[in-house]
């Protein structure tokens, strides 16, 4: 098992680099009045310059779980693992994180999540993450919450 520390922030950290900033501002900027933001307005074009970045996190409520739809490509090179189609669960189990219970919170809350975590590999490296709820519809026109879930390297 690695081992992961995570710190919660209230904000982004005064140095992030600005393509992080970024992402969070379009995010802001697409809620209305305070509510969870449409994918309809964060579509994959609009994200499309954090594609390796973002991960699709989707809640199923009949399962009080959610499904990891998309594993943010910089995040398998990173670990060397890929969760697509697996559940965040299973990342607390391999990394002593709670992601699980942190996504919980942020779809109940429908609040944005902003987290230094700290991975000990061959050298310490921080990494910043984002997890921003969105809404959006399945096939049969059901409303469907997910989380994207976001991973820039911060410092080593």
């Amino acid at each position: 098992m690695a081992y992961a520390q995570e710190i919660r922030l209230d904000d982004l950290p005064d140095d992030v680099d600005g393509h992080v900033s970024q992402l969070f501002g379009l995010w802001q900027d697409a809620r209305r009045d305070g509510d969870i933001p449409d994918r309809g307005e964060l579509s994959c074009e609009v994200l499309s310059a954090w594609r390796d970045d973002i991960g699709i996190y989707e809640y199923q409520p009949d399962r009080n779980d959610f499904l990891i739809r998309i594993d943010a490509p910089n995040m398998i090179a990173a670990s060397g693992e890929n969760y697509q189609g697996s559940t965040p669960r299973q990342i607390d189990l391999d990394f002593g994180t709670a992601v699980y219970p942190t996504l919980c919170e942020v779809v109940r809350t429908g609040q944005a999540q902003i987290h230094m975590i700290g991975v000990e590999r061959i050298e310490w490296e921080n990494w910043l993450r984002l997890m921003l709820p969105v809404r959006t519809r399945c096939r049969k026109g059901a409303p469907v919450i997910q989380v994207l879930v976001v991973h820039f390297l911060y410092k080593v």
